[in-house]
């Protein structure tokens, strides 16, 4: 089992450079900043570089409002050329951000998150205590008032859980970049976002696996309530859907054999689980099939989110975890499928 990291009292000499790309985020970004500048770390240690992404509301003018020696605006417009192509523009912006970032190490969150004071001071002493080449750390979620948004927390929950635990067995899967570190030097030895740039999303999971296979154990889970950022859930079934096929939208790129072939494993067997258990209609001798396939996976998914959920404190979703589990399924064969052979739109734009 991955130990939870216990930050020390050391003083941290890392300059720090926290790049946000924000796209329309005029409801979170003042949060956000004032989360960010409120810190407990060295003022003369870190900065806060938000690369403004077209946006068509008040994003850069509340940015601008603040008018901190930490923070700077980047208009995402003023770096790129008049005929220049681009497949995903929150790579370019983050990519405009590491640029000008004064930093050793990079810090990437979203716009759209809130953390507590002692985050930055978290994932620096980590980074100097191990001296990885990233850092992937917990995201979870704020709000929990309706079923809907209860079952997102606990299905992030436990993305967040086998996020740490395949990172622990060196099998680095998936990442989220709305909390995530690394090295400026490490990322331009691994070329950047080049050969994944014409994904539109994938700046975390697919830069993840790009120095996980440079450098083994380069690539390392930070276990600890402290380092989480936390962020709002899908307003709605659609959103969320179209949420969860952007993520699966990466998968086509992927590279390594074994992590393509552990996704269609998943993917067919919540696949054979709705067959089965639309067959049984028909043929009850299937339903034996799919109930020895459910509580199966119920049995092996409770055990793993009890730990997980124990961690986080969270303990009071495990009463909604039978419904959930049904919705897992379902919402797993849809993305699944669909990410892989549909288009999605987010924020106004379509993701390929």
């Amino acid at each position: 089992m991955l130990a939870e990291y216990q930050r020390s009292a050391r003083t941290s000499s890392t300059r720090v450079s926290i790049i946000v790309a924000a796209r329309n985020e005029e409801v979170n970004i003042g949060n956000l900043l004032n989360d960010l500048l409120k810190q407990n770390f060295s003022s003369e240690l870190f900065e806060v570089i938000v690369v403004d992404d077209f946006s068509e509301d008040r994003t850069a003018e509340i940015v601008s409002s603040f008018q901190n020696k930490n923070l700077r605006l980047l208009q995402l417009e003023n770096f790129l050329k008049t005929d220049e192509p681009i497949s995903s523009f929150k790579k370019k912006a983050l990519e405009m951000g590491i640029q000008n970032a004064t930093g050793e190490l990079i810090v990437t969150t979203d716009a759209d998150c809130r953390m507590n004071n002692n985050w930055l001071h978290t994932l620096v002493n980590f980074f100097e205590e191990h001296q990885c080449k990233m850092i992937v750390a917990p995201v979870l979620m704020r709000a929990q008032e309706n079923f809907f948004q209860k079952f997102q927390t606990l299905d992030l929950i436990g993305l967040t859980g086998i996020t740490g635990a395949t990172l622990h067995l060196n099998f680095p899967t998936m990442c989220n970049g709305a909390n995530l570190a690394f090295t400026k030097k490490s990322f331009y030895e691994v070329d950047g976002y080049r050969g994944i740039s014409e994904k539109t999303s994938g700046d975390d999971m697919l830069l993840m696996h790009k120095m996980a296979r440079q450098w083994k154990r380069g690539v390392l889970f930070l276990k600890n309530k402290d380092a989480a950022v936390f962020t709002e859930p899908q307003p709605s079934l659609s959103s969320f859907i179209r949420q969860r096929m952007r993520w699966t939208s990466k998968s086509k790129v992927y590279e390594d054999p074994k992590i393509i072939l552990n996704l269609i494993a998943v993917l067919l067997f919540n696949f054979s689980l709705l067959v089965s258990l639309i067959l049984s209609f028909f043929d009850h001798e299937l339903l034996m099939v799919f109930l020895i396939q459910f509580i199966t996976k119920a049995i092996m998914d409770f055990a793993f989110l009890s730990q997980v959920t124990k961690f986080f404190r969270r303990q009071q979703l495990l009463w909604l975890f039978l419904p959930a589990e049904i919705l897992h399924i379902i919402y797993i064969v849809i993305a699944g499928i669909a990410g892989n052979f549909f288009t999605v739109k987010w924020k106004e734009r379509i993701v390929k």
